[in-house]
């Protein structure tokens, strides 16, 4: 147990292909990187062929270079997200120790021991890249508030342009408190930074702004005044004022914090936590915890949209701070109250082999499903065994490895009680089937993109904005039909996606709605 914590993200990489694409988001943004290499496009993103604002493109970039590296595959692409987590733990584990010396890596082992951490390693979505852009920025940060250090001004610049070209103007959340509060965190106090430095630390992080605005500027010039009002306007202010999505209550996060942190709440003794105002005031690793922690979470609690894996870059300062009091106190975890999650994982999958799940669009013979459950076993057991191994001595590792050994176990049990029901490839493969027979296919409604890079379509699906129409011109074809509502009788190859059904709507199966026109799926759905 005394390797670098990052290596040990890389035992992910064989086990990224047990979990199907997971719809919408994941298999959203394989389809944008898809239509970027099909096209040739790498500054304006499209998505069904049309001009998609909602991301920056570094994450579709890097998908690209991806492919080109390990081939074009789902697990080609899950490798990116495992590179960054990787590179997230070390980094952790640099910062810790420019701010608090004599240390033994704490921090690292607790980022690499989150369960939520660990699942978002393996998918693609952009919340681990900017949490290694944040990161970057961090240690730029550290290096400059305390010794001035030049090149630490350039290494700033790069976190923060990465972090907008990876996500927006949300990494100035995480990168301004503690830039501001940089006098407070720095210690001794005769090396506290100078208001001078902290403003050329600031300047820097907004004009790290200036190649995400080049690209939208560049990507918007042949584009209409709405287009260009959506990618610039809308979709940066308009998400903090009033989100048109995920928007939820204030207090929101707050109900998911204990599932969000596993498995250290499950393993703290919270009676040892009252060392804790000591240790923060006498710890720089601890206060800078605290800065980059706190005061983000406060703010996306204020903002309108709100989704769990916007917090992960939240996850480095927690570490930091809790590294600092398990230096203080080590006995404040306790490896052994990790043996209750191993126990519930053996419990699911006593329960899953008892009640197999919906795997019904994509079929998985008997034998791997045999193969799976044995797997889980294993590595249940094998947690079990090291947790119970005498050795009590630095738990966070033990916990780290215990937490990782179990997130693989439960893979397979997500495989096949979740997201077997939500494997789109089987559908994917029907259009590919239905092309080569020359079946005129088109999609209806906002279908978001979730079988194009699945299906290795050469060009997206026609899209049809009067689907009645189209299924009067073309009887023997069939609508790629997206809904939220459950989807008509008829519709062929019905697979869930998440919030909402996807399927096949052959066009004679559309009835005729008063007045002789035919009706959309949704307005049957609603009948």
């Amino acid at each position: 147990m005394d390797a670098n914590p990052w290596l040990a993200m890389f035992l992910l990489l064989p086990f990224l292909g047990i979990l199907p694409p997971v719809p919408i988001d994941e298999t959203r943004y394989l389809s944008i990187a898809w239509e970027m290499r099909q096209s040739g496009e790498l500054i304006t993103l499209h998505l069904n062929g049309f001009p998609y604002f909602d991301k920056p493109p570094l994450l579709f970039w890097l998908l690209n270079l991806d492919w080109s590296l390990f081939g074009v595959s789902l697990w080609g692409a899950r490798v990116l997200p495992v590179l960054f987590a990787a590179g997230c733990i070390a980094v952790v584990q640099k910062l810790e120790r420019k701010l608090d010396h004599d240390v033994a890596g704490q921090a690292s082992w607790l980022m690499l021991g989150f369960l939520y951490f660990q699942l978002f390693a393996g998918v693609v979505m952009f919340d681990v890249l900017l949490c290694f852009c944040v990161l970057l920025a961090f240690l730029a940060i550290v290096q400059w508030m305390r010794d001035g250090s030049r090149h630490a001004l350039w290494l700033l610049f790069l976190g923060s342009a990465l972090g907008m070209l990876a996500k927006g103007p949300v990494v100035l959340l995480h990168l301004l408190p503690p830039i501001v509060l940089a006098r407070w965190w720095v210690r001794p106090e005769a090396a506290r930074p100078s208001w001078g430095r902290i403003g050329v630390a600031l300047l820097l992080v907004v004009l790290g702004g200036v190649p995400v605005l080049l690209w939208a500027l560049a990507a918007v010039k042949h584009l209409g005044m709405a287009e260009a009002r959506e990618l610039l306007v809308t979709q940066t202010a308009g998400r903090v004022v009033e989100s048109f999505a995920h928007n939820r209550a204030w207090w929101w996060y707050l109900q998911w914090l204990i599932p969000l942190l596993l498995p250290w709440p499950l393993v703290l003794r919270w009676s040892r936590l009252k060392t804790a105002p000591a240790v923060t005031m006498s710890s720089m690793a601890a206060r800078f915890g605290l800065c980059a922690s706190v005061p983000a979470f406060i703010g996306f609690s204020l903002v309108s949209g709100k989704q769990l894996h916007y917090l992960i870059p939240l996850f480095p300062g927690l570490c930091l701070w809790l590294g600092a009091l398990l230096r203080y106190e080590p006995r404040l975890l306790s490896s052994r109250r990790m043996l209750a999650f191993s126990a519930l994982v053996a419990a699911l999958l006593v329960w899953a082999y008892l009640h197999p799940g919906d795997m019904s669009p994509t079929p998985v013979a008997p034998v791997v499903v045999k193969a799976l459950f044995a797997l889980t076993a294993v590595l249940v057991v094998l947690s079990i065994l090291l947790l119970l191994w005498p050795y009590e001595s630095m738990p966070e590792r033990r916990v780290a490895w215990a937490m990782l050994l179990l997130t693989i176990a439960l893979l397979p049990l997500i495989r096949t009680q979740a997201l077997g029901a939500m494997d789109l490839r089987g559908l994917a493969q029907t259009v590919v089937q239905m092309r080569q027979e020359g079946v005129p296919l088109a999609r209806a409604g906002n279908e978001p993109g979730l079988i194009t890079f699945l299906a290795r379509l050469p060009e997206p699906l026609s899209t049809t904005d009067d689907p009645a129409q189209w299924a009067r011109q073309h009887p023997d074809g069939f609508l790629l039909v997206w809904s939220s509502r459950a989807l008509p009788a008829g519709t062929q190859h019905l697979t869930r996606a998440a919030n909402g059904w996807v399927g096949l709507r052959p066009a004679s199966a559309w009835p005729v709605a008063p007045g002789g026109q035919v009706a959309s799926p949704v307005e049957t759905a609603a009948r």
